[in-house]
């Protein structure tokens, strides 16, 4: 019975991390540090999408992997990927404000540096804070689940 509790506390543990890591996907904090300034703006027009999920490298649930025909500002078009979840096909047919971060860097295999939507704002707070959280939340479960076993077990040890 032990050894239940102790893998049923582990995988609370893992969920709990597994959700906080989707958060810190989702914020995306590294881009919102200084190492990725805004390098070029432009208007997207969705192209196609893939989907991925219910789980992938993005995290939990369903994320949008699109590419897009951008116009930048700096004159030159260009075939994007954009990062998980920022265009979907219900942005085909619209004109899509976005941003490109990064100046050198290739992410998501796509040959392109970073892409966003432009009112997009990652967030290093919210981002440090959803791993920490999730964190956090998987370990009080893990330890309620084995303070629960350790009491049950001490009650039956008064019993006998």
């Amino acid at each position: 019975m032990k050894w239940v509790a102790g893998l049923f506390a582990l995988a609370i543990l893992a969920c709990g991390c597994l959700l906080g890591l989707t958060g810190f996907t989702k914020f995306d904090p590294t881009a919102g540090t200084n190492s990725r300034p805004v390098v070029d703006r432009g208007v997207a027009r969705v192209a196609g999408c893939t989907r991925s999920g219910p789980v992938s490298i993005n995290g939990f649930g369903t994320w949008w992997n699109c590419q897009a025909d951008v116009e930048w500002e700096s004159g030159r078009r260009t075939r994007v990927t954009a990062e998980a979840g920022q265009l979907t096909p219900d942005d085909k047919g619209a004109d899509v404000p976005v941003v490109q971060r990064g100046e050198s860097k290739v992410r998501n295999g796509s040959g392109n540096p970073p892409v966003y939507r432009a009112d997009f704002e990652p967030s290093v707070v919210l981002g440090l804070g959803s791993l920490l959280g999730g964190m956090g939340i998987g370990a009080i479960g893990a330890l309620a689940v084995l303070g629960t076993v350790a009491s049950r077990r001490k009650k039956a040890q008064e019993r006998e």
